[in-house]
C-alpha cells in the first residue's frame, strides 16, 4: 500500500519506536526513519523529503515537534501528531492536523495512513 512513500518517525521511546517502526515497515514504506531526538529529525528533514510523518509531540524532556509539523506540513507532507495531552489533540485537529492519542493501536495508525494516503492520490490526481 505505502510501497512507494517514505514516513519520518520520531519517537523518544526506543522500545516504542522499535515496535511502531517495525509495523511501519511491515505496511511496506519505500523508507522509514526514525528519529528518537527533536535534533536528529530535523537534520532528517534538512536533507530528505517525506510523504508521511509521524510525530510524538513530547520529546526530549520538554521539547515538542509542533513546529516542525507545521513546517512539513506546509512542505505538503501528511503529518500525524500523536500525544497522551488529549487537549492537544483537540487543538491539533480544530487546525486540521490527523491525531492519534497515545497509547494508540497500530490498527488505528494504520486507518489514519490509509485515510491521508488516499486524500494524497485524490489530490493529486484532482479527482
Amino acid at each position: 500500500m505505502f510501497q512507494d512513500s517514505t514516513i519520518l518517525y520520531l519517537e523518544d521511546e526506543p522500545l516504542i519506536a522499535m515496535d511502531t517502526g517495525d509495523h511501519l515497515e511491515d505496511l511496506g514504506f519505500a523508507r522509514v526513519n526514525i528519529a528518537y531526538r527533536l535534533a536528529a529529525a530535523e537534520k532528517l528533514v534538512a536533507e530528505l523529503d517525506f510523504d508521511f510523518a509521524l510525530l510524538d509531540i513530547n520529546v526530549d524532556g520538554g521539547q515538542n515537534s509542533l513546529d516542525l509539523g507545521r513546517t512539513l506540513a506546509e512542505r505538503g507532507t501528511a503529518v500525524i501528531f500523536a500525544s497522551g495531552n488529549s487537549g492537544a489533540g483537540r487543538d491539533l485537529r480544530a487546525e486540521g492536523y490527523s491525531f492519534l492519542d497515545k497509547p494508540f493501536a497500530l490498527a488505528a495508525l494504520t486507518d489514519h495512513l490509509a485515510e491521508m494516503l488516499s486524500f494524497q492520490k485524490e489530490r493529486r490526481t484532482g479527482s
